[in-house]
């Protein structure tokens, strides 16, 4: 088992330091690191390179600016390892990460990828000013089970915390380029593999860093329901001959319709709606989102999307805790938080 690391980045320099710092931190060295630029128009290849001196398999791969599924897909293509681990230029390691999944593989050597566990920040000026954990993953080893342990797992995962076999992107096919694979690629190739067969192995540990910002793409919640609205026509298609598969859909797109509604215009919200209606048959639930849209209340949920952030900064306990920590400290230092604010 070999390792290819791919970072794929866009005019993310501020961030990407946290992200390579932790690669160079991990315990297993046996690994290849690729970044792949996606046409950064920042100072994203001066960052790289003051890296370069810490690793021993190292490239950068410059390209246009073509998207995450474009970026992710040459990465893929360019590595020369056995195993992909995807790293985003905004989330950081565990120095155990590496370690960790290839002693997963190791016990499960049919696997044909392997997820675990993380905690997701916000951070201001290099300072965590709030941690929490991670939707916990199932208890897997082996295909799916059940739909409702698909839907878990999609709902609980991210490519940070995901290694897969070339093996299997040989046979699922690559990252979805279209419209929608710019925003939602990770989820639409996980559903593939997963709907497929693919052996998972999970592992029960929180060792990588979402970090929560405001330049996330995961921010544009009517990109986001857009996205769901294909993935279900398009990649669960099959898959929703099951009536348990197309109960869980339905409930996420219309969990979706809930957000996106008090961050875009009346106008905007009313024509996604009406897509979406149109997509599940006449939906009940999103036809009556849609007519109350003409009632105000896409105003009401901005209220009340407004008074729940003001209620959450008041009320939640800051760790602050620097972003500049060791690896190791770092991740032992939130752990502690978090096991102190649950008591």
């Amino acid at each position: 088992m070999k390792i290819s690391v791919v970072v794929c980045t866009y005019n993310y320099g501020h961030l990407l330091p946290d992200a390579l710092r932790s690669v160079a931190a991990q315990t297993c060295d046996d690994f290849e690191l690729l970044v792949v630029d996606d046409g950064s128009t920042d100072n994203t290849r001066e960052v790289v390179e003051s890296f370069r001196p810490h690793f021993h398999h190292f490239r950068y791969l410059q390209r246009r600016h073509a998207g995450p599924a474009d970026a992710r897909n040459a990465g893929v293509q360019a590595a020369t390892g056995t195993h992909i681990a995807f790293l985003d230029a905004d989330d950081l390691w565990s120095p155990d990460y590496l370690r960790s999944i290839q002693e997963a593989f190791g016990s499960c050597p049919q696997a044909d990828l392997a997820f675990c566990e993380g905690i997701v920040i916000r951070s201001d000026s290099g300072v965590i000013n709030e941690a929490r954990f991670h939707r916990e993953l199932p208890s897997l080893c082996g295909p799916v089970h059940s739909p409702r342990e698909l839907f878990a797992l999609i709902q609980s995962f991210s490519p940070s915390g995901m290694i897969f076999s070339k093996g299997l992107y040989d046979r699922i096919g690559p990252f979805d380029v279209r419209s929608f694979g710019w925003f939602s690629e990770d989820i639409d190739w996980t559903f593939r593999a997963l709907l497929s067969g693919a052996f998972c192995a999970c592992v029960k540990r929180r060792l990588y860093l979402y970090r929560r910002h405001r330049d996330n793409l995961t921010n544009e919640a009517a990109r986001a329901f857009r996205a769901w609205l294909d993935i279900y026509s398009e990649t669960l298609a099959e898959g929703r001959r099951d009536p348990q598969i197309e109960t869980l859909a339905r409930s996420t797109i219309r969990s979706h319709s809930v957000r996106f509604l008090p961050t875009c215009s009346t106008a905007e919200g009313r024509e996604l709606l009406r897509r979406g209606v149109t997509v599940l048959g006449g939906d009940p639930f999103l036809r009556a989102v849609w007519c109350g849209t003409f009632l105000g209340l896409a105003d009401c949920l901005k209220v009340l999307k407004g008074i729940k952030q003001v209620l959450h900064r008041w009320f939640r306990r800051k760790p602050a805790i620097k972003l500049s920590l060791q690896p190791r400290d770092l991740f032992e230092a939130l752990e502690s938080h978090l096991r102190r604010s649950q008591r």
